[in-house]
């Protein structure tokens, strides 16, 4: 699921991406890959809800590393019901302060 979502990344005319996988196992192993989408050159705006999917501090952090993503302006990140820890909450407060229009609800 999430590995093959992650594909988006090369999809040329994608600008903005909403995906909603709310209770769906992601776990760290989905939430890496999904952090892939920090190579899409067109992506300008990402709304991932990965509320209840067992993501930890591996994942959490992986999800950090979107503050990579060039043309990415607007992102929401939903991760309540979650244990991304210490460490996982530390990422991506550095990411939430590293852009201009970031939401992230744990």
């Amino acid at each position: 699921g999430a590995l093959a979502l992650a594909e988006l990344k090369d999809a040329r005319a994608l600008r903005s991406l909403t995906l909603d996988l709310f209770d769906n196992a992601v776990r760290d192993c989905g939430a890496q890959a999904l952090a892939g989408l920090k190579d899409s050159a067109s992506l300008c705006s990402l709304a991932l809800d990965l509320g209840s999917n067992e993501v930890g501090p591996r994942g959490a952090q992986a999800l950090a590393d979107l503050r990579a993503a060039t043309g990415l302006r607007t992102l929401t990140l939903g991760l309540r019901k979650n244990a991304v820890g210490e460490s996982g909450a530390r990422a991506l407060t550095a990411l939430k302060h590293s852009m201009a229009d970031c939401r992230i609800f744990l």
